[in-house]
């Protein structure tokens, strides 16, 4: 594995964590702790006295943000699971309640930047792309034993591709050839089905689609969301952070549900279609990277903030 230090920005740092607004007494969910850039900050605005429960399905990443959180230890339990799973946890820990959670979504810094990961087309690695090193299938495995159809639904749902169709048949043409092993060499033989000018945003859709398909990241976020939300205390907060428009829509629609749901009782339905708001949204639009930071973090360009309160 290659000797990394990592220089970690958290996207939105400032921005999350006065719209959360932690206190002492609170318990604080992470479900995506990453390099734990989130997490330090929120404990540090409370004195370190709240405490927090953070997960993520790297161990790499566990490892890494046990270092950077070692002043918080005997507050943090580091658990090596997705968010999804929260509603199993929250019963085994016996938790009583959570009052802030926090998502930033999508890959965390070493996932692009260790070649041996598999998620980028620009350092040769394996097709790699499971967070979990526990989990089975690859994006190897999908690429070069997936049907036409089925790699045509993975791109054009996952990746918005509108030429779907066209490098599902190319895949399957280059891997009856030579299988695929390579991210580099994958990304080679596929960039014929763009334009030279759109190469680099089509490649991009098509490692975005082929690791939301390995990892089933949107079924796993809509998941999550819900289990977190029904474990929120009165007055908590959940902060999102997204960034392609497949996240950020999941999110928006299950916010917009609870900003206005529908009215079950039939004698109240005849006067409004929709019951008393169950949050207050925080942020009436999505809250963006100013010009400073995505200067200073590139990959922080395309991040979307939302945030609500449970009434």
């Amino acid at each position: 594995m290659e000797d990394f230090k990592f220089e970690h920005v958290s996207v939105l740092l400032d921005e999350v964590c006065d719209f959360l607004d932690p206190k002492e007494t609170d318990i604080i969910v992470d479900g995506t702790l990453g390099l734990g850039g989130h997490t330090k900050e929120l404990l540090k605005r409370t004195d370190g006295k709240a405490r927090a429960y953070t997960f993520d399905l790297d161990s790499r990443n566990l490892k890494i943000a046990r270092d950077t959180l070692q002043r918080f230890e005997g507050r943090i339990s580091y658990i090596n699971d997705s968010f999804s799973t929260f509603d199993h946890y929250y019963k085994v820990m016996k938790m009583d309640g959570i009052d802030k959670v926090v998502l930033d979504l999508g890959l965390s810094s070493p996932h692009l930047d260790i070649a041996e990961h598999g998620f980028s087309f620009k350092r040769r690695g394996p097709l790699d792309m499971r967070y979990s090193r526990k989990q089975k299938i690859t994006a190897a495995t999908l690429l070069n034993k997936l049907p036409a159809d089925q790699l045509t639904m993975i791109l054009k749902s996952f990746g918005e591709l509108s030429n779907a169709k066209l490098i599902a048949r190319k895949i399957v043409e280059e891997r009856a050839v030579s299988p695929f092993k390579y991210t580099d060499e994958f990304a080679s033989r596929i960039e014929v089905c763009f334009h030279p000018k759109d190469r680099i945003k089509g490649l991009t859709c098509i490692f975005q689609a082929i690791r939301i398909a390995v990892n089933d990241e949107l079924r796993t976020l809509s998941k999550g969301l819900e289990s977190l939300y029904n474990h929120l205390s009165s007055n908590g907060r959940i902060a999102v952070i997204s960034y392609h428009s497949l996240e950020d829509r999941i999110v928006k629609n299950f916010f917009r549900k609870l900003e206005k749901p529908l009215e079950t009782d039939p004698e109240k339905s005849l006067r409004s279609i929709y019951a008393d708001p169950l949050v207050e949204m925080i942020t009436k639009k999505p809250v963006k990277p100013g010009e400073k930071e995505v200067e200073v973090n590139p990959r922080s360009r395309s991040a979307k903030l939302r945030v609500i309160r449970k009434i």
